[in-house]
């Protein structure tokens, strides 16, 4: 027995959805624990729900997490002597647990506040200097929380934002290059049922919305993880990097434009994806979603520089993301999706 269950029984619960105290008390996780987040998604946790152990908590998790955030982190895990990691908050955060976790020999478990489904890849991004770059997970796969309660008092300009960078995943899974019928699948029904979901929280909110939210963020995240990403996340990932805009807004205003590419470049991979979905038009459905929201629609808007399009270009033609594109994309094609999503 290890960390107060067999290694079966890790494996047989990795993902959870419920309540954190009990899930926790359920879990035992061996201490000292760190735990990782920002104030906010810290105070959800409270020390005795981790049985007794010791546990340390790491307040430090910013946007992208610069590389010295996470060699502080790893250094604060370090000098606790920690034998688990408990990463909870949005994407960052999720991203810092696992950045932490990789080469220690800590179980990690994350508990995601958002809907970025990072807890279900094993792949995390750190910033160095203005890149955007990362690794991916070598140690066993985490224990996944899920909690519809911490969903309750996110903003929704957030939950809107993030909510459309999962339906992203969706989208670049199913027409990616590499294959994984258990991804296709996740893809096909988290891909189908977000929008109305999404629309719906725009409106009103409440704890089974919350719930279905979780669980199609977390098809949408395995979708991810198995199918990977495309041409919309390499724009992301750099456009991230340059400005430290929130993943979630850089998503909602690349997502239309990096869509609408594609069905140029390869129409028939961007309309069976709009068939599976059952939705005429993946670009129309992404603005419709960004609009119920009320999130920005271009980087100006954003007071982005107005030499970021030309800055982002020479990096995204160079990234690795676009080989899983459905078809190659072009300088002159890259180049008029950042000018449109830049705007005026």
């Amino acid at each position: 027995m290890t960390n107060g269950l067999s290694d079966q029984q890790i494996a047989q619960r990795r993902i959870i959805f419920g309540p954190l105290a009990p899930a926790f008390a359920a879990l035992r996780l061996d201490g000292p624990v760190a735990v990782l987040g920002t104030p906010r998604s810290l105070a959800a946790l409270r020390d005795d729900d981790f049985a007794g152990a010791a546990v340390h908590r790491y307040a430090g998790v910013r946007p992208h997490n610069p590389r010295e955030v996470v060699e502080e982190a790893g250094a604060f895990v370090d000098a606790h002597a920690c034998r688990s990691v408990v990463a909870i908050g949005s994407s960052s955060a999720i991203d810092l647990g696992k950045a932490v976790a990789d080469g220690r020999d800590v179980v990690l478990a994350l508990v995601p506040s958002a809907l970025g489904g990072a807890e279900m890849s094993r792949g995390y991004g750190v910033v160095e200097g203005d890149r955007k770059t990362g690794g991916r997970l070598r140690s066993p796969a985490p224990i996944v929380v899920y909690d519809a309660a911490l969903l309750a008092s996110l903003p929704a300009r957030e939950l809107g934002s993030i909510g459309i960078n999962a339906w992203a995943h969706t989208i670049e899974a199913h027409y990616a290059r590499i294959q994984h019928v258990l991804g296709t699948a996740a893809a096909v029904e988290a891909g189908r049922r977000l929008p109305p979901l999404l629309k719906r929280a725009a409106a009103h909110r409440d704890g089974a919305l919350h719930r279905a939210l979780f669980e199609n963020a977390h098809l949408a995240g395995f979708a991810l993880d198995t199918r990977s990403m495309g041409l919309h996340h390499a724009v992301c990932h750099v456009i991230g990097g340059l400005t430290l805009i929130p993943h979630g807004i850089v998503n909602a205003v690349v997502l239309p434009h990096a869509i609408r590419a594609n069905a140029h470049l390869a129409p028939d991979a961007v309309a069976a994806a709009a068939e599976a979905f059952g939705i005429a038009d993946l670009a129309a459905e992404a603005e419709s979603v960004a609009a119920a929201f009320a999130l920005p629609r271009s980087f100006a808007q954003l007071g982005a520089p107005p030499d970021l399009a030309q800055r982002a270009l020479p990096r995204i033609m160079e990234h690795r993301l676009l080989e899983n594109n459905p078809a190659p994309p072009g300088e002159a094609t890259v180049a008029q999706l950042l000018r449109a999503a830049y705007g005026g």
